[in-house]
């Protein structure tokens, strides 16, 4: 999947201080962590509050998924994403 695939399927958007965003504010350097859900894929948008930061594969993966635990949206245990754009 490529980024311009995902972008329609972005749930939720959080940078690493924990600030809930929008689709709207996501920098160019967001990273796109998504889980398949049926036939859909759902993505977290991740970022850094710092400037002209990128975040490596790991830690937005764990931002997203600590995110979406948070939130109660897995089932279960929190599973590894199946996506990292």
């Amino acid at each position: 999947m490529t980024r311009d695939q995902a972008l329609p399927y972005i749930g939720h958007c959080v940078d690493d201080a924990l600030n809930i965003g929008r689709v709207e504010e996501m920098p160019a350097n967001a990273r796109l962590v998504g889980w398949q859900c049926g036939f859909e894929p759902m993505f977290v948008a991740v970022w850094s509050y710092l400037p002209d930061t990128r975040l490596d594969d790991s830690d937005a993966e764990e931002l997203a998924s600590d995110f979406l635990a948070e939130i109660k949206w897995f089932a279960g245990e929190p599973t590894p994403a199946d996506y990292i754009i």
